[in-house]
């Protein structure tokens, strides 16, 4: 059995989808392994950080692949021209065959575009009539991008139809980018130019097609709109869509093919197999007779689902903001990407995060410990804490990931540091979510400090609270931190958090009824209570928290890495486990706290502030404890 590795700008559009059930069929049929891995071009520059994407490229390894299928026009999209062989030989360490652009000395599948966008022009001028003849493509260097451009040219001057630079229309690949820029040129529907407008994309075409309708311009009456890619929406838009079908699943099969004889006959030589698209002509354009009947109880489905989809990531992507310790975050981590229908699944973090600048080289570490693993046999506890050399192998060696499915490889990263990284078999739940998923766990091991929670780290923290108890800084009813401890802590905690680029909240505690407590029961079982609350709050806050008693009933706590959501969920987690302890513990106190929080930053992290702000929050709240026990 060989691997492949297919690497893609993402898995969300039809482009990459087609191009990974093809090479993933020949893979079946053949007995082979595909990794699918989400990669962005070297120095990419869409997005602040999304050239992270990146740092993917460094787990590919002789250890662990035997080929590459490269979608280089995507790859490569970016890049001057000379620069673009330069970008695809960096992978040629093993067997490489470039899809959709050809490059010397590589073996190709490539698209033969240049016949079937004239074919297309020829229909709309010869079938409909159409001279005024406009092109929106992207500025780009990408070559089959500027081989539409010259078809259209030469398609031009063979119809002796006039070429100026109104002719062309230059919009990023996107619907809104399109939109925007046709709004631009034309505010008014008398300031249509043009009777046909022959795009680069199937998105460009449906923001040409929005922006005429909100100029009240009849498409296809008044204006023809045509597309390429032919993407699967195109048979359900209204109007359908006329565009261009580069066959791209043939492609990605033809291509799984291709590698595989290059790896098992590397002296061949490199092969060009040129696959010819198609026209297909739709209503767009205006054609009538064709059509194709729509499952509206399928489309409904879909909306329904893709609203129940955002929902859950919604509480996903509350429950991260929470303080969590790290057994917390596994277990939330993996019941969550079990809902999204993720069957198999490997997520490995570095021992240290590591930097990785736009203009930077990345250099992948030699070490990494799995943070969770599961598969259809369930949680692999004993896979956790697994040590691998990711420069060898990226994933362990016992683990089984499901027969016949692709296995998808992302970074996991925030900002400008990477973090680790993860594989898994996605379900049916839009490709999108997987990568919205994943940025979001990689923003909750930054913000949460999981990292800081290593074996090592935790040794360190007890030896420090050793030191803390020998120079008298712990409360020696309850444990924690005094008052005198605390303000050293707090103060050194804040100032590190700080210097990490993030911010968080002091949080003031005071029991209620603690005095009643003593008064009426007596001060030993008013010492039981405060030690209870202790109880409950290492419950609910992670061990790189900081918590201290001020002195009788009060508390306080520094919580880096939180934002005020988060601080709503600590208050419900303590809620809920202090009414867990009112109910079983058969105690006769009812225990209960009331909360104030305050948040530091640059401007504002003067800890004596802090606490004084916190402690004024506090009082209103226990303000409304009180008339509610009233």
């Amino acid at each position: 059995m060989k691997k492949l590795a297919l690497l893609v700008q993402d898995l969300d559009s039809d482009y990459f989808t087609l191009m990974v059930e093809g090479a993933r069929r020949y893979c079946v049929e053949k007995g082979h392994q595909l990794m699918v891995f989400i990669i962005r071009s070297k120095n990419w520059r869409h997005g602040s950080f999304d050239y992270q994407f990146y740092a993917a490229t460094s787990l590919i390894s002789k250890s662990n692949i035997d080929g590459i299928l490269l979608a280089t026009n995507t790859y490569c999209q970016n890049a001057p021209e000379e620069k673009r062989i330069e970008l695809v030989r960096e992978l040629t360490f093993v067997p490489l065959v470039s899809i959709g652009a050809e490059i010397p000395g590589l073996s190709s599948v490539v698209s033969e575009n240049k016949t079937a966008f004239k074919q297309l022009l020829s229909h709309i001028t010869d079938g409909h009539g159409r001279k005024k003849i406009v092109l929106m493509m992207p500025l780009s260097t990408s070559v089959d991008i500027i081989t539409r451009k010259d078809a259209f040219i030469e398609f031009l001057n063979e119809r002796n139809i006039p070429f100026d630079n109104t002719k062309i229309i230059y919009a990023d690949y996107t619907f809104e980018e399109a939109k925007d820029v046709l709004l631009q040129i034309c505010p008014r529907k008398e300031d249509i130019y043009f009777d046909a407008i022959v795009t680069c994309s199937d998105d460009l075409a449906f923001g040409c097609i929005s922006a005429l309708h909100e100029l009240n311009v009849s498409v296809p009456n008044e204006v023809s709109v045509t597309g390429f890619d032919n993407q699967r929406r195109c048979d359900y838009a209204d109007p359908t869509l006329t565009s261009i079908d580069q066959q791209i699943e043939v492609q990605g099969y033809e291509a799984a093919k291709l590698l595989l004889d290059q790896i098992e006959n590397p002296e061949n030589g490199p092969k060009r197999i040129s696959i010819p698209s198609i026209p297909i002509y739709r209503n767009s354009c205006g054609c009538k007779e064709y059509s194709i009947e729509r499952n509206i109880f399928r489309d409904e489905e879909q909306i329904l689902r893709r609203k129940e989809t955002l929902a859950h990531f919604h509480f996903f992507l509350q429950e991260m903001q929470a303080s969590l310790s790290l057994t917390e975050f596994k277990s939330l981590l993996i019941r969550n990407l079990k809902d999204y229908g993720i069957t198999s699944c490997v997520v490995c973090l570095y021992d240290d995060p590591v930097y990785f600048g736009i203009n930077d080289e990345f250099s992948l570490p030699d070490s990494a410990k799995v943070l969770i693993a599961f598969n259809k046999n369930g949680t692999l506890e004993q896979l956790e804490s697994t040590v691998l050399n990711p420069q060898k192998n990226i994933i362990p060696a016992e683990f089984e990931f499901e027969a016949n499915k692709t296995i998808v490889v992302s970074s996991l990263f925030n900002t400008s540091y990477q973090y680790g990284y993860v594989a898994y078999n996605p379900g049916s739940v839009e490709p999108r979510m997987y990568e919205l998923l994943f940025s979001a766990t990689g923003i909750a091991l930054a913000s949460n400090r999981l990292i800081s929670l290593k074996d090592e780290e935790t040794k360190q923290l007890e030896n420090v609270n050793q030191n803390l108890k020998a120079a008298s800084m712990t409360d020696s009813l309850t444990g924690v931190l005094n008052r005198r401890g605390f303000m050293t802590v707090a103060e050194a905690s804040i100032s590190k958090s700080l210097e990490e680029g993030k911010g968080g909240a002091v949080i003031y505690g005071d029991m209620d009824h603690l005095k009643k407590i003593n008064d009426e029961l007596g001060h030993d079982i008013g010492d039981v209570a405060i030690q209870a609350e202790v109880e409950m709050f290492k419950k609910v806050f992670r061990e790189s928290d900081v918590i201290g008693r001020m002195g009788g009933d009060e508390f306080a706590i520094v919580v880096p890495g939180i934002s005020e959501s988060g601080f709503e969920t600590i208050k419900k987690r303590l809620n809920t486990v202090t009414e867990e302890y009112n109910k079983t513990q058969n105690q006769p106190f009812i225990l209960s706290i009331s909360l104030g929080v305050t948040y530091y930053s640059e401007e504002n992290h003067d800890i004596n502030v802090l606490l004084k702000l916190a402690d004024e929050r506090q009082y209103e709240e226990k303000r409304i404890h009180h008339k509610e026990r009233k």
